[in-house]
């Protein structure tokens, strides 16, 4: 009896263990401090826009909690298939999901999101130009996050992913297009399912605790498909039929984005861009200072080359071996399945930090 009980405790620490780990402070300040500073800047960006959300009420809570169940439906998915799993982030002070999820990524979703959507708020735009607009602060706000977060080993990318190859300061230009597509989106669904569900109030006056909740959770699940949907006229056949660089499709992505808005903006309504009260949203303008203000410093006094990144990495193995990726037209293109540690294209990092390199089939490693 007692065998049995041992044995289901261990199994259940196991489990326990799977769904969150934690990581002491003094460790990642150690060897990778500007991590922990990333990390608590976030929870402070989560908190400021909660706060925001919680004081303004109406349907703010409930987009706030739409923008936080979408990055998770983005991560989970992330993680789960294979075409797209190219991404490891760093070990934080709390780790979900097998030590995959950071929990202060799921704030990163928010303080983009939800920060780009009060701001565009303020323009007054029409309904259909207010979600690109959305997703162009979106990729505002997200810009210095890409780009230092890949320089200081926040997370690291997968070798040559073909989606994923094109890099602009080693961040892969589609990750701009994802946050453009995915933030215009998720402003879509959240508002449009109101409108097609629910009894017409003022954009941000709740329409009920049933209905809110039903377009909280259906924005956080169906705003992704509809985000790789955006994918499929402008990238996929550029990028994969034709062998246009990436830059150009994004590029052509932006400027569709910043036509629409100004399409809508040539004729705005009489009480757009009219004075409200800062009050209203502090929180916000606090955010986006925070924010900006941190990459500042980190330009300024950071040491990228002392970072050592620890947890999970592109798994190491022979090289040459490939797996396919599947577009949606139907080509099936390849990345390597391993990381070839004899010749590799991230100049971003290394492993001068180890005195033996990683042998095959290691995924946990330090860089």
């Amino acid at each position: 009896m007692w065998g049995g009980t041992l044995e289901l405790g261990v199994k259940l620490i196991k489990d326990l263990n799977w769904w969150i780990r934690f990581r002491a402070p003094q460790d990642i300040l150690k060897n990778h401090a500007t991590f922990l500073y990333c990390e608590i800047v976030f929870y402070c960006l989560g908190f400021l826009t909660l706060l925001h959300a919680l004081r303004n009420g109406g349907r703010y809570p409930w987009l706030w909690l739409a923008t936080v169940l979408h990055g998770l439906t983005v991560e989970c998915v992330s993680y789960a298939f294979l075409d797209i799993d190219n991404f490891w982030h760093a070990q934080s002070m709390v780790m979900l999901l097998g030590q995959r999820l950071p929990l202060h990524i799921l704030f990163v979703y928010p303080a983009f999101i939800y920060t780009a959507s009060i701001a565009v708020s303020h323009m007054n735009l029409r309904w259909w130009a207010e979600p690109f607009a959305v997703g162009l602060g979106a990729v505002l706000l997200d810009i210095p996050f890409d780009i230092m977060g890949v320089k200081l080993l926040w997370w690291t990318w997968h070798d040559d992913d073909p989606n994923i190859f094109d890099r602009h300061y080693w961040v892969p230009w589609t990750s701009y297009y994802f946050h453009a597509a995915f933030s215009s989106s998720l402003v879509l669904v959240f508002h449009g399912v109101r409108a097609i569900c629910c009894r017409r109030e003022f954009k941000f006056q709740s329409s009920g605790f049933i209905c809110e909740l039903l377009c909280a959770l259906v924005t956080g699940l169906f705003s992704m498909p509809l985000g790789i949907l955006q994918f499929a006229p402008v990238y996929h056949p550029l990028h994969d039929l034709f062998g246009i660089h990436s830059e150009v499709c994004v590029l052509m992505l932006i400027c569709l984005y910043i036509l629409i808005v100004w399409s809508a903006d040539r004729y705005p309504f009489e009480t757009a861009r009219t004075f409200s009260s800062s009050r209203k949203s502090k929180e916000i303008f606090l955010a986006v200072l925070l924010h900006y203000s941190f990459y500042i410093y980190l330009v300024l006094f950071s040491k990228p080359e002392t970072s050592v990144s620890i947890g999970y990495h592109q798994r190491t193995g022979p090289c040459g071996v490939t797996v396919p990726v599947h577009t949606p037209f139907g080509m099936v293109l390849s990345k390597t399945r391993f990381l070839c540690v004899d010749a590799y294209y991230e100049d971003y990092f290394d492993f001068h930090c180890v005195k033996v390199m990683p042998g095959d089939e290691k995924e946990w490693a330090f860089a």
